[in-house]
């Protein structure tokens, strides 16, 4: 199995075609969250790739309910104030070859 064309082609399928140093979570072409959760699922399960310990909110920061303070908010629902860390398309394909998310 050619491990790089299949991470690229689950790229493709989900959003559209990058080169491996393209990043999914800053930059010009970022792609939504919601889009980012059936694409990991996707990978997870096609590459047999363990992402429990995909800290979501390091690439995704959540943007929370900006008229409430995160003093009252549920932890889930707290403003993250933190700019996304790029997440590239070599980090999926290196994390495919090693079958866990290496990143987090």
């Amino acid at each position: 199995m050619d491990i790089d064309a299949t991470v690229h082609g689950l790229i493709e399928k989900h959003f559209w075609k990058m080169d491996n140093d393209t990043s999914l979570s800053d930059g010009d072409h970022v792609v939504l969250p919601e889009d980012m959760n059936s694409f990991l699922n996707d990978y997870s399960e096609s590459l047999n790739v363990y992402i429990e310990s995909f800290n979501f909110r390091r690439y995704f920061p959540n943007t929370g309910i900006w008229v409430l303070p995160n003093a009252i908010l549920p932890e889930y629902l707290k403003t993250d104030h933190h700019k996304p860390e790029p997440l590239t398309v070599q980090m999926f394909i290196e994390s495919a070859k090693a079958g866990r998310w290496l990143y987090d």
